[in-house]
């Protein structure tokens, strides 16, 4: 369709105009401006984008805030963990140090298991001990024996002077003991 001032122009022709006026729609105006529905379409398609990276950054910032949220947890989850280690390596050292009393109080018990085995190998066995008891038991015996001869026992000496190198002693009893409290005594 033709517009008054082609219709005003001179040598007008129908469909030139028709090619003009299509050809104006796909190109650029004289004025430097673009149609309408290009310009709609440009704007369209900005505003998609900026709607796209809007979603994009929103996503990104709630999945940012998800994520300071769990490295705070986990740093408080740590500090927590590091304290029970500490807990932990304190009891496991006092438990070292019982450990290092209690052994040695079982060296100490070996030592004195040790020392008391040896004083049993040292105690006289059974047989030993009726043989001793036998030997008191006739020493026992004798003992009245023994006093009589000792209430009876006397002393004589003789010095010389001039030769004291001969000078003697002289121990006698007038009550002996019998020959069986002699050997038992003295032993066989």
């Amino acid at each position: 369709m033709a517009t008054n001032t082609q219709l005003n122009r001179v040598g007008f022709d129908a469909a030139a105009a028709e090619r003009s006026r299509r050809n104006r729609r796909h190109t650029r105006r004289r004025n430097g401006s673009y149609p309408r529905g290009v310009l709609r379409f440009a704007t369209g398609i900005v505003v998609i984008v900026a709607l796209v990276a809007a979603g994009f950054g929103a996503a990104s910032y709630s999945r940012a805030a998800r994520s300071e949220n769990r490295v705070a947890n986990l740093q408080t989850e740590v500090a927590v963990l590091q304290q029970r280690v500490a807990g932990d390596e304190r009891a496991a050292a006092g438990e070292q140090r019982h450990a290092g009393s209690v052994l040695a109080r079982a060296n100490a018990a070996q030592r004195s298991i040790r020392r008391f085995g040896w004083e049993l190998q040292s105690l006289p066995s059974q047989a030993e001990l009726a043989g001793l008891r036998d030997q008191v038991a006739a020493s026992a015996a004798c003992l009245p024996q023994l006093q009589r001869e000792i209430k009876g026992l006397r002393l004589s000496w003789r010095l010389y002077v001039a030769k004291p190198s001969a000078d003697s002693f002289k121990l006698f009893t007038s009550v002996p003991a019998s020959p069986s409290c002699s050997t038992a005594l003295t032993g066989p």
